[in-house]
């Protein structure tokens, strides 16, 4: 793929999220494109969506109801300039003239919301499962990757595991997995790492929220490792176990 269509292909999944209809694999393409270009995704798709929608509202004049005007009004009241760089504050009293007028108080609400966003974004430097993910394959020069193999009544599920010894770090890409109940199951990842130890390593528990679902689930192992062999996914009690009888293994991955 050459320079310019990498770059339009990262548009257009820019353009897809704002959209809310990126799947698994293209929200971690785009993170991938993202991390290659060197650039972060803003908002200006999602800022067009919505005024394309204050536009509609518009239209139809409808008034802002009281209640929200003055939770609006508020909200403007307490804006300050936040401490991170290169963010620009709009003007308070500019927003309390808009919200005071019926005709674009939705437009107000519009706006702050998006004012909201945007602060989030610069703020907020956690990256997703998916993104942290993404930055693990293009920074570890010793990632190992496995896939799963569902295990009897388990069958269905699939998936893969990368791990970086050097980062002590990695994660699992899941799908078929049946949705558990927290309250009377949850998963549980162990990590056989024979010059560890002989038991194998708790990895974290974790849940599914939909049957069949594909999720990336971080892998929050107990211990340091050096040299996993195998992953081994259970079915354990809420809050999951220390040791496992290994009763309902779920998938496994190993070399």
């Amino acid at each position: 793929m050459t320079s310019c269509e990498t770059k339009m292909r990262f548009e257009e999944l820019c353009a897809g999220r704002a959209m809310g209809d990126l799947s698994l694999e293209e929200d971690r393409e785009l993170a991938i494109l993202s991390e290659e270009l060197g650039v972060t995704p803003d908002l200006a798709f999602e800022l067009l969506a919505t005024e394309l929608e204050v536009e509609l509202l518009q239209k139809s004049i409808e008034p802002l109801p009281a209640a929200l005007a003055a939770r609006l009004h508020q909200c403007a009241d307490k804006m300050s300039a936040p401490t991170v760089h290169n963010v620009i504050v709009p003007n308070v009293p500019a927003w309390q003239k808009i919200i005071r007028n019926p005709v674009t108080g939705w437009a107000a609400a519009a706006a702050i919301l998006i004012f909201a966003a945007l602060n989030t974004q610069k703020l907020n430097t956690t990256l997703s499962p998916i993104q942290a993910e993404a930055r693990l394959r293009t920074e570890a020069s010793d990632l190992i990757e496995r896939k799963f193999q569902g295990q009897g009544t388990f069958k269905d599920t699939s998936g893969q595991v990368v791990w970086s010894d050097s980062k002590q770090q990695g994660y699992m890409t899941l799908s078929g997995i049946p949705k558990n109940d927290p309250k009377k199951s949850q998963y549980q990842l162990w990590i056989v790492d024979p010059k560890r130890d002989e038991a194998p390593v708790d990895g974290g528990v974790f849940d599914i929220p939909s049957d069949g679902s594909s999720v990336v689930v971080p892998i929050a192992a107990k211990l340091a490792l050096s040299n996993p062999q195998a992953f081994v996914i259970t079915l354990e009690q809420p809050g999951g176990v220390v040791k496992s009888k290994q009763e309902q293994v779920v998938a496994l991955a190993k070399n």
